[in-house]
């Protein structure tokens, strides 16, 4: 039998360009690369949030509060809107997050 490591490596950085049409103007945006093999089923979630803020991965068609399933396309590249929303006004003025696949990968959103 031969298993197969699907191996993840994430980036983020600050959003630029144009926002897309599910996104929430108000939201802290950050750019989320995901890379691996093409075909590869991810998963996605963020820890490490502050209470009273809500995370979310967006698409152009869709946002995913908390937690992201996809399959990689071709390119083997997949990119996202992570963001971050204060839906209570008492929140802490910030908060940052925790980016982890199944597969151990991790980033910190400062």
């Amino acid at each position: 039998m031969t298993w197969l490591l699907a191996v993840i490596a994430l980036t983020i950085t600050p959003w630029s360009g144009s926002n897309y049409a599910t996104a929430d103007i108000a939201s802290v945006r950050y750019r989320l690369v995901v890379t691996g093999a093409p075909g590869a089923s991810i998963r996605l979630r963020a820890d490490g949030i502050a209470s009273g803020w809500i995370a979310a991965f967006c698409t152009p068609r869709l946002c995913s509060p908390q937690r992201v399933d996809a399959t990689l396309p071709s390119s083997g590249k997949a990119v996202y809107a992570f963001e971050l929303f204060r839906e209570n006004g008492s929140a802490p003025k910030h908060s940052g997050a925790v980016i982890r696949s199944d597969d151990g990968a991790s980033i910190r959103v400062p």
